[in-house]
């Protein structure tokens, strides 16, 4: 029997940045990457995606897919089997983050997107990765497809999310956190804070791009998530 298992990618990200992650999970996990459409409301995402959803599901949010993540679990508590957030934490931005938004917002309005994205490799990726040359043209295709549009959106939506680290803590199914080692933005302090040692995992080699850096490492911890709850 096959257990659903819905991966939401993160921002400038199509659901192609799980590929290698879904090829490498254990066959007995339906694993399902969409992208996520143009909207600017992480609820409005979250009903988008639960109309269309078993009953009951396994669920894994990356980075701004985990706000996506958070608001399915506030919406439908009962029909969220087990949850893991990658690269992700349940907390609302700032002052100073709105701003940086609102300055990558308007660069991506005036047709600076992809050079944008790209400029900031750096941020995204383990030391170790930037002279991969093909992982950096996947990335590249993947920023493309993404488009500039729907990083306006998520980026209102991330901007607009509310602080959800009441409803993870309240929240009593498997539960697992994950990051790479060189993931500047989801601190392995501020996660063991949240959800304790044991469910927090640090994946060697790998920065905020986990799932691409780290596919079979993701997969594993994924893998044995599930079929162990």
């Amino acid at each position: 029997m096959t257990r659903p298992l819905l991966l939401l990618p993160g921002l400038n990200n199509t659901g192609a940045v799980f590929a290698d992650v879904v090829a490498a999970i254990d066959p007995r996990i339906d694993a399902r990457a969409p992208t996520l459409p143009a909207l600017d409301r992480v609820d409005a995402l979250a009903d988008h995606l639960l109309a269309g959803l078993p009953g009951r599901f396994h669920l894994c949010g990356f980075s701004f897919g985990g706000y996506v993540a958070l608001a399915m679990l506030a919406r439908a508590p009962d029909r969220i089997a087990g949850l893991a957030l990658a690269g992700s934490l349940p907390g609302a931005d700032g002052d100073a983050g709105r701003d940086n938004r609102e300055r990558a917002i308007a660069t991506a309005r005036s047709g600076g997107y992809e050079a944008m994205v790209q400029a900031n490799a750096t941020a995204a990726f383990h030391p170790d990765s930037i002279a991969n040359a093909d992982l950096m043209a996947r990335r590249a295709a993947m920023v493309a497809d993404y488009g500039a549009g729907r990083f306006i959106a998520h980026s209102a939506a991330a901007m607009a999310r509310p602080d959800r680290t009441d409803r993870l803590a309240s929240f009593d199914g498997p539960l697992i956190l994950m990051a790479g080692e060189a993931d500047p933005l989801t601190p392995r302090a501020r996660m063991e804070e949240l959800v304790g040692s044991a469910r927090t995992h640090v994946v060697a080699g790998a920065g905020h791009l986990l799932p691409m850096e780290r596919p079979r490492a993701m997969a594993d911890l994924l893998s044995h998530w599930m079929l162990d709850n």
